[in-house]
């Protein structure tokens, strides 16, 4: 019996059931304001990237896809499809190729950006720069040579020691 006497069935009472569990579904990133407005497309980084730790010196090759920031010292070339970024602080000697290059540290070699390359301000480059889009900002040190072309992948090798010398000529000389 109820309250005030009113009797309800507790039979006829359909039982009390939990709320369905979802599944774990990912949602898609918030794009800012400002890039909704400009009508740039954001690209999801942080799945396929990559740390090279900041106490870490690799010496070596890295190719690949996905996109790799260095924290730490390496030496040596990379071949990527995706972005590389320099962190302030980290040193690379060697080679680069990637679809995009940012760079906060130091770099000492030559770097071909099919896309674009960032030299921040606290970027330290030495060599050669191969890239269709460059920005370099206030503050960021360039020693080298630039070339801005539409298919960077086609840039000319550096010259050998060999290709210098000019080709041998027969000496030619009559004695009277």
């Amino acid at each position: 019996m109820a309250l005030f006497g009113k009797k309800e069935k507790e039979e006829k009472l359909p039982a009390a059931q939990p709320p369905p569990i979802q599944k774990d579904v990912p949602k898609a990133p918030k794009k800012a304001a400002a890039d909704d407005r400009a009508g740039v497309a954001i690209k999801d980084t942080t799945k396929d990237t990559t740390y090279l730790g900041k106490n870490l010196k690799i010496t070596g090759n890295i190719s690949g896809e996905g996109n790799l920031i260095i924290l730490g010292t390496f030496e040596g070339e990379f071949d990527l499809r995706g972005q590389l970024k320099v962190a302030q602080g980290a040193v690379v000697k060697g080679n680069v190729k990637a679809t995009g290059v940012s760079i906060n540290g130091n770099v000492d070699g030559t770097i071909v950006a099919s896309e674009r390359i960032l030299l921040d301000t606290t970027a330290s480059m030495k060599g050669r720069l191969v890239t269709p889009k460059i920005s370099i900002q206030d503050g960021a040190v360039f020693d080298g040579e630039l070339q801005m072309s539409r298919t960077p992948e086609q840039a000319p090798k550096a010259v050998t020691p060999e290709a210098k010398q000019l080709p041998k000529a027969p000496a030619v000389s009559e004695i009277k």
